[in-house]
């Protein structure tokens, strides 16, 4: 009800037939709200999308698809540095969780999240300066030690915390996994070398050749730094047990990537290659054996079955493209030659629990199979190197033992990345490497700031159900295809296989995100509502609020919500604001609202008169 622009009449300025008196013109909106009788209280809350929630570093992947299908590519890079130092690489190695996690999965394909993001990553490396900026210097030092996924996520983010942050790398090159464990036709050296350019630019020094427990000691760290992050990451390669392993031609499989990619040593492959081992390292040795040299190649597993393989679908697909063969169920027991490999002794095994989580059984009452090969990869997993750790600090899995924040005791001495994940149950991925470099940084922060130390909290509300959205404004699109070089002329480049999106494919791929459960400035609320209550100054996300004195709570706006970001609440959970109206025109007297005190100040009525009317 409202009394604006309505002229009253004079017999309605006294109480009349139990009426409540009308208020003055200017009073009367604020007297006689029309939401009175509303049951159902619509709220804005936002819900973790669970691509956001799934993503190892937790990147704001809605917002920045959000704003790339907006066209504001600028604001998109930055927003994704927030959390990820390296767009373009993680746009190219990272296993995307994400995508698995995609509501949009369920409805017809996931996004090609991925793929944004590298289009982001590739737009920031040729800005002429980067978006970040080192934080004001707080005249305190970090070591990191390695320069991989997790030592570079946690020298940036310390470096954009103020702190005076170096980087000490045993090998000649920095880049650490993304250098030495990834080939150059997924990750080209010059994107690597261009993140490390920005690192250095954020004012972080480098010290390459220079290896803990050799060139620095333990004693030199605690001395000579506030703090460290131990980022060593698994450098040794894991044996497979069989006999002849020190033949020659016997290569092991994060050493023969990394020979390649700091080019440190020459490889050469005869015509047959064997790659023991299914996960994705044994992936990318066997694909980079052809363009090594190799004629033919042969993937060696105890998996039963290509669905029991650890590593990814789409990689392993690509890898069968290009015509790497198969065998299951087959375990090396012995390298066979004359001082060179020749040939390997395979036996019928299998795990006897858990897929690569258990011992293998191995049946040597079987015959077997001896398999002719010129050399053999072994890819069966690697571990940390610790030696110059002192022992409390080790744990009786080989690696570094740390309390719930990445902490070695009560040290300043933090942990981050493989060296701790592995044997944890969280997948090995460079994108878990990065989260992980990121929370230790904030958590020797708050150390070094007197600050008390907090648990991760876990997201309240992720949104997974489709029926919580309105999803008859999301129409059904295939997912963009990205451009991947045929199977062919691949198998014999180190050209970069997949291909960036372009401008055009980028704006279309965010287009299909449902914005699950977070607002993304539809404006559905602002049209639908008959009112209207929904009130906003500019179209822009979570800007909108609603004009709770006036709505109804007929629940068009909760009901018209395509993202669920907007949901009833029952009125009275709510005990501030107004509940239910002390007029005379309320549907039931109810609680006290801020009518009360107003109705004492209309002309003319005896206080007296305002309790008769409770």
């Amino acid at each position: 009800m409202s009394t604006k622009g309505t002229h009253i009449p004079d017999w309605l300025q006294v109480p009349f037939a139990g009426i409540t008196p009308a208020p003055t013109q200017e009073k009367g909106q604020d007297l006689f709200p029309t939401g009175n009788w509303r049951a159902i209280r619509p709220v804005y809350r936002d819900k973790m999308p669970p691509c956001n929630n799934a993503c190892g570093t937790n990147e704001k992947i809605q917002g920045y698809l959000d704003l790339v299908k907006r066209g504001k590519y600028l604001d998109a890079y930055a927003l994704i540095k927030e959390d990820m130092p390296f767009p373009s690489i993680t746009g190219r190695v990272c296993y995307h969780p994400c995508e698995q996690a995609c509501n949009r999965g369920q409805y017809d394909e996931a996004i090609s999240i991925r793929a944004v993001e590298r289009f982001l990553g590739d737009l920031g490396q040729a800005l002429p300066r980067d978006v970040v900026k080192a934080g004001a210097p707080n005249g305190k030092k970090v070591a990191v030690v390695g320069s991989g996924p997790a030592g570079h996520s946690a020298a940036y983010q310390l470096a954009r915390l103020g702190y005076g942050v170096t980087i000490l790398e045993k090998s000649p090159k920095a880049g650490g996994l993304n250098r030495g464990g990834i080939p150059d036709w997924v990750l080209p050296q010059d994107v690597l070398d261009r993140e490390i350019e920005r690192l250095v630019e954020l004012g972080v020094t480098i010290k390459t050749n220079t290896e803990v427990g050799k060139d620095v000691s333990w004693d030199d760290l605690k001395k000579n730094y506030d703090a460290v992050v131990l980022a060593v990451g698994l450098t040794e390669p894991n044996s497979a047990r069989a006999q002849g392993e020190d033949k020659d031609g016997v290569l092991f499989g994060l050493p023969f990537l990394r020979d390649i990619g700091m080019g440190t040593s020459k490889v050469t492959l005869g015509p047959r290659v064997a790659v023991i081992g299914g996960g994705n390292t044994a992936i990318d040795c066997a694909r980079e054996a052809f363009r090594q040299g190799a004629q033919e190649v042969t993937m060696i597993t105890v998996e039963g079955g290509q669905k029991e393989m650890p590593c990814v679908p789409e990689d392993l697909h690509d890898m069968l493209e290009e015509g790497v063969d198969l065998m299951h169920g087959l375990a090396m027991t012995s390298v066979v030659g004359n001082g060179k490999v020749e040939a390997l002794q395979l036996q019928p095994a299998r795990f006897t629990g858990a897929i690569n989580a258990s011992p293998i059984a191995i049946d040597r009452d079987s015959a077997g199979t001896k398999f002719p090969v010129d050399n053999v990869i072994i890819a069966v997993g690697q571990h940390a190197s610790l030696a110059w750790l002192p022992a409390e600090f080790r744990n009786e899995r080989g690696t570094i033992k740390i309390d719930q924040f990445g902490r070695l005791g009560d040290t300043n001495v933090f942990a981050a990345g493989d060296i701790v994940q592995i044997g944890s149950g969280q997948p090995l991925m460079v994108v878990n490497a990065v989260g992980d470099g990121k929370r230790v940084a904030f958590n020797l922060h708050r150390v070094l700031s007197g600050q008390a130390l907090e648990a991760r909290t876990v997201p309240l509300d992720v949104i997974t159900d489709l029926n919580r959205m309105n999803m008859t404004y999301f129409p059904h699109f295939a997912r963009v295809p990205q451009a991947m070089l045929p199977a062919a002329s691949r198998k014999l480049t180190q050209d970069e296989v997949i291909r960036s999106f372009s401008e055009e494919q980028a704006i279309e791929e965010s287009n299909r995100c449902f914005s699950c459960g977070t607002c993304n400035a539809c404006d559905n609320c602002y049209l639908v509502c008959p009112e209207p209550c929904i009130a906003r100054s500019v179209r822009s996300n979570g800007l909108y609020k609603i004009l709770i004195d006036y709505c109804k709570g007929c629940r068009v706006c909760i009901e018209e919500c395509p993202t669920g970001c907007l949901e009833g609440v029952p009125e009275l959970d709510f005990d501030t604001g107004v509940v239910r109206m002390d007029t005379a025109f309320a549907i039931t007297q109810g609680l006290h609202g801020r009518q009360a005190e107003q109705l004492r100040q209309v002309p003319n009525l005896p206080p007296k008169d305002i309790e008769n009317w409770r």
